[in-house]
Order: C-alpha cells, then sequence, then structure tokens
C-alpha cells in the first residue's frame, strides 16, 4: 500500500496533467440571472509546456435594489524543460471580485507576475522556488511589493517497508503595509507490514495569514490619518493522525481504526487602535480548539450477508480569549475578557452505526441501518446558558423483490427520534422531542417499449415541547405529508419517446396535543408538478418539446372546512436541445411561464438554461 498523492494542495507542481476542458452555463431563474464560464488548457511542445485556468462567475438579481456580483480568475504559465532536471517558468495571475451591495469588502483584485524554476534531482523529488512582484488592491486601497516562496514534493519514496510522501508549501506577500503569508506542510507515512496489515501515520501543518481593510472609525481616521484599519487573521492548524488497517481480521472482517488529534488557532490582530477609544470592541480575540477523534470500521462480507459497524468518539474543546495591548483601559479589557470567556464550550460526541444487506436469494434483499448518536455540550460560564444533551436516533428498513427481469418493487420504512434537552430553566423551554415516520413502496417496470419508476410515500412529522403548558409561545406542532412520484418514457418509434417526470404532495400542518396524540390542523398544501414531453432523437442530436405544470394551493382551516388562501399556477412551454458530438457536449432548455395567482396578478416570464462543456 502507498500513500496517494495529494495533488490539490500545490500550484506548481503537477504529477497528473488535468484534461483540457472548455465549459459555459447562462442560467436564467425567475429575476437571477448567471453566467459561469471557465476554460483549462494544457499543453506540451517538445519542451515548452503551457498552462491556462481562466473562471468567471457573473450573477445579476433583478429587483427593487438591482444587484450583481462578478468573480473572476485568470492564470497563464509557461515553463520550459533545460534539461531533465532543470526548468525554468513565467506565470501571470490575476483576481477580480466585484459586488454591487454595500458590504464590507465589496471590490478586491489581485494581479501578479512570478518567475520560477521547477527542480527534479530524482523522480521522486520535486522543488519549486519563485520570486515574483503582486500588486493588491481592496476597497479602493491598492498596495504593491514582492511575492516569493516555494514548493516541495516528496512522492512515494520508499525505503525498507516505509512509503513517504510529504507535500511542503510556503508563500510571503510583502504589499506592504499588508503582509499575506501561507504555510503548509504535509508527511504521510505508511508500513505495509504484510498484505494484510497495514498502518499509515500522517502530519499536517497549515498556517495561513490574510490582512485586510475595514473601514476605520472617525477617531481612529483622525487620529492615525487613515481611511481604512488593517485586521490581520491568522488560522493556524495542525492534524496528526493514525490509521490502521487489517484485511483479514479472524479471517472473516476488515478493520479500519483511526486515531486523530487536532488543534487549531485563529488569532486576530487589528493594526491602528486608539486609546481614547473607551469600548470592548476596541480589543481583539484569539479562539483555541483542541478536537481529539476515534473512529473505527468492522466490515464483514460474504455470499449472504454483507455489513458494517461503525463507531465514533470525539472531545472538543474551545476557548476564547481577548488580547490586552500597551495603554488599553483594564477595565473595559476585563469586560472584553468576559464577554469572551462566555463562549467558552467543551463537546463531547459519540455514535454507532450499523448497516447491512441480507442477500436471501437472487430475488430477495433486506437493507437495514441502524445509526445513534449522542452530543453533550457544555460551557463553562455561568452566564451561558446552552448546555445541552441531543440524542439522536435513525431505524431504516428496505426490502426489495424481484418479481422477473423487468419489473422490482420495494418497501422502506423509515424512523428518526431526536431529542434535546438543556440543562438550565433559563433556555429548558426550548426542550423537545422530534419524531419522524416514513413508509414508502414503489416499483421499477423495465420493458422494450415501456420503463417506469413509481413511488409513495406518507411521512408524519411530531415535534413536542416538553413544557409546553408553562410556555404558551411554545406550541407543539406536527406535519404530515403524501407524496407520490412518477418517471415514465413511452418509446412511440424509433426515434420518438414521450417522457413524463412529475410528483403530488399534499401536506397538513398542525398544533398537536401529544398526550392524546390529537392534532388540530392549520394549514394545508398541495403541489403538483407535471412535464410531459416527446423527445426526438437523431444520432448525436436529442429535441424534446413539452409543457411544464406547477400548481401550489395554500389553505387555512375554518373549524373542519378548507379554506382557499393562497393559488399559484404556472403553465409554461418547454423546449430542450442536447447534442453530443465526441468530446463536445451542448444543453439547450428554456420554458416560458404563464403565471396566475389569487390576487388575479397575471404575469409571464421566461426562463432559460444553456450548458456547454468541451473536453478537447
Amino acid at each position: 500500500m502507498k500513500a496517494q498523492d495529494q495533488l490539490d494542495s500545490l500550484d506548481y507542481i503537477q504529477t497528473v496533467i488535468p484534461q483540457n476542458l472548455l465549459f459555459s452555463k447562462f442560467d436564467k431563474q425567475l429575476n437571477t440571472f448567471n453566467l459561469h464560464t471557465s476554460i483549462l488548457y494544457n499543453q506540451k511542445y517538445g519542451r515548452l509546456n503551457l498552462h491556462l485556468n481562466e473562471d468567471y462567475n457573473s450573477t445579476y438579481i433583478r429587483s427593487f435594489d438591482k444587484s450583481n456580483r462578478d468573480e473572476q480568475t485568470f492564470m497563464v504559465s509557461g515553463s520550459y524543460a533545460i534539461n531533465p532536471i532543470f526548468s525554468a517558468g513565467i506565470s501571470a495571475d490575476n483576481n477580480i471580485y466585484s459586488d454591487s451591495r454595500k458590504i464590507e469588502i465589496n471590490q478586491a483584485s489581485l494581479s501578479d507576475a512570478i518567475l520560477y524554476g521547477l527542480v527534479t534531482p530524482w523522480d521522486y523529488f520535486t522543488f519549486v522556488p519563485y520570486l515574483g512582484y503582486e500588486n493588491n488592491r481592496q476597497v479602493g486601497e491598492s498596495d504593491n511589493g514582492p511575492v516569493y516562496g516555494g514548493e516541495a514534493l516528496l512522492n512515494n519514496l520508499s525505503i525498507s517497508d516505509f512509503d513517504f510522501l510529504s507535500e511542503l508549501k510556503f508563500k510571503n506577500e510583502d504589499i506592504s503595509p499588508r503582509k499575506n503569508a501561507l504555510r503548509y506542510f504535509n508527511l504521510t507515512i505508511t508500513n505495509a507490514l504484510n498484505p494484510e496489515v497495514s498502518n499509515i501515520i500522517m502530519f499536517q501543518y497549515f498556517q495561513n495569514r490574510k490582512d485586510f481593510y475595514f473601514s476605520a472609525d472617525s477617531i481612529t481616521a483622525s487620529e492615525f490619518k487613515i481611511t481604512n484599519n488593517i485586521q490581520s487573521r491568522i488560522e493556524t492548524n495542525n492534524i496528526l493522525q493514525d490509521n490502521f488497517n487489517y484485511n483479514r481480521f479472524l479471517n472473516i472482517f476488515t478493520l479500519d481504526m483511526i486515531g486523530r488529534v487536532s488543534w487549531r488557532t485563529i488569532d486576530r490582530d487589528t493594526r491602528y487602535r486608539s486609546l481614547d477609544i473607551l469600548s470592548t470592541s476596541n480589543f481583539d480575540s484569539k479562539i483555541n480548539e483542541l478536537k481529539v477523534e476515534i473512529e473505527s470500521l468492522t466490515s464483514y462480507n460474504s455470499d449472504f450477508f454483507e455489513g458494517a459497524l461503525r463507531i465514533n468518539y470525539s472531545e472538543r474543546d474551545e476557548k476564547h480569549t481577548a488580547k490586552n495591548y500597551a495603554g488599553a483601559n483594564q477595565i473595559f479589557f476585563q469586560e472584553r475578557s468576559d464577554e469572551e470567556s462566555i463562549k467558552n464550550n467543551t463537546a463531547k460526541r459519540v455514535s454507532i452505526s450499523l448497516s447491512g444487506l441480507m442477500k436471501f436469494s437472487g430475488s430477495d434483499k433486506l437493507y437495514f441501518s441502524l445509526f445513534q448518536n449522542k452530543l453533550s455540550y457544555d460551557t463553562p460560564s455561568p452566564e451561558n446558558f446552552d448546555d445541552r444533551d441531543e440524542l439522536l436516533s435513525i431505524v431504516r428498513l428496505k426490502y426489495i423483490k424481484t418479481l422477473s427481469p423487468f419489473f422490482s418493487v420495494f418497501i422502506n420504512t423509515e424512523g428518526t427520534y431526536n431529542h434535546i434537552v438543556y440543562i438550565f430553566s433559563e433556555r429548558s423551554s426550548n426542550n423537545n422531542v422530534n419524531r419522524i415516520v416514513k413508509l414508502s413502496s414503489g416499483g421499477i417496470y423495465s420493458g422494450k417499449y415501456f420503463t417506469s419508476s413509481n413511488s409513495f410515500e406518507v411521512s408524519a412529522n411530531y415535534t413536542v415541547y416538553d413544557f409546553e403548558d408553562l410556555t404558551p409561545n411554545y406550541r407543539s406542532f406536527s406535519f404530515r405529508q403524501f407524496t407520490a412520484m412518477d418517471s415514465s418514457r413511452i418509446r412511440i418509434s424509433r426515434r420518438i419517446d414521450f417522457v413524463h417526470y412529475g410528483y403530488l404532495k399534499l401536506s397538513e400542518q398542525g398544533d398537536l396535543k401529544w398526550t392524546s396524540f390529537s392534532t388540530h390542523p392549520t394549514r394545508f398544501l398541495q403541489e403538483i408538478y407535471s412535464e410531459p414531453k416527446f423527445v426526438l432523437t437523431h444520432n448525436n442530436l436529442s429535441f424534446s418539446l413539452g409543457m411544464r405544470i406547477y400548481s401550489l394551493n395554500t389553505y387555512n382551516y375554518q373549524g373542519i372546512s378548507k379554506v382557499l388562501d393562497t393559488r399559484y399556477l404556472s403553465l409554461a412551454p418547454l423546449t430542450e436541445i442536447s447534442i453530443d458530438i465526441n468530446k463536445l457536449t451542448f444543453g439547450l432548455l428554456g420554458w416560458y411561464e404563464f403565471i396566475s395567482a389569487e390576487d388575479a396578478s397575471n404575469k409571464q416570464q421566461a426562463n432559460l438554461t444553456m450548458t456547454m462543456n468541451w473536453n478537447f
């Protein structure tokens, strides 16, 4: 067993060249327009390697406050192999983000040009140093400076019975007065004790620093002669993991055991602070998190039974602290420290799941799954009353019967029990039990001229508050639903099919009295969707013409009688075109809606989705 390549963590080192791709999609739904285009191009001309990546995503929302958001990423690079060991290259990046909404950061861009060298002294080791210049613009502030760093990959080096995979990434952006930095290191050691037993040890370190601008308050702006303040966010992650695998445990089981320890720090630091501001908001904060996880998976396979038992246990400790600074008012610092300490929490979670498949015969199969989860969430602060215990249980059984090579039926039942208990009286009014029961059945028929998949489901969702008699604002409620779905295809001729997809949903909401198991319905919903269409296929072309029908009616109750509240009906002629030629696929889906509602506000609306995908 060898360690797996981590292909997505390095920028300049690629062990597998991605396939060339041109992708474009335009989507117009209701008042939202979205355009997404992407191109990925890799080509080798003798010793010259070219790489280009472009991704553009634009969203426009036509409403009372029209808004648009644009995101664009462009990267081009080329390298020349001077000899089998050394290649020299140049790359250029451009990233733009623009949002018309008045948010904290609604304009940003990044452009850089980088020279790099790719050194491969051995087949299993590659090193890339690089140096360049960057322009980084954010909320009207433009910063420039050098960018430099390096990457290294140790790919499946074998020493004795050990295989080593390691990645290293180091990057600095000195765009004064800001500084961004990235540190990444991963080491995976695999020891195959024998063909059936292996052990994998992994350590990962990741640190990311980002400096960003935010609007300075008037006092700070006047004192330091600035428009925007700077905050640094440094996130540091460490993971240590051991994975033990035993393929033929006791000759009949497969055993996987994983132990993981991770610790994380999120550190915030504001560049400019005025001592004239007497507020708790003038202090930064720091988060420290420690998490321990243990997981085991035992699986068994035979001709009659396949099953798996998974056990997970985890503990997480999260601490929030305020950061002091010279000259700060200690009274406000203590207040901020108290505010942060209220957020401290610990969580313990244990879960057990059992799943299996029993094959009574070639035509009779029974699937089952059991899941049990317990969460204990504690807060040490006497001012935090969010302490709670949560218990979740899920049981599912599904039986499939194959009556003939053309027809099979199934019946499925599922039950969920979720109980949330808040420890302290301040929040105990939220204590509740949620019960969900589902029963479904259906069948699949697949013949030469007719195929159909149909299912019918009834579900009931009951939420009961423990103290609803004492807290009138919390009332137990029920939600019951019937769903029927159909997906069918009729072959009319060699080139023409009739296809239908649709569903019917009948839903009822109501007040619930669990002790007497009685409900008082308060709202009823009827939802219908139907999409019949004729499909013409010729070689690589598919053309569809049909209708899209959607109806939603809601009702209130007066006594036991239903009274129409809202009505929505959409009738839309629909057309769809798809072309698949070698590595090129093109799709066009559109429908034109005629909408009517209970207030006679009839309107018309066009919807369009167009996609193109070319693997060249």
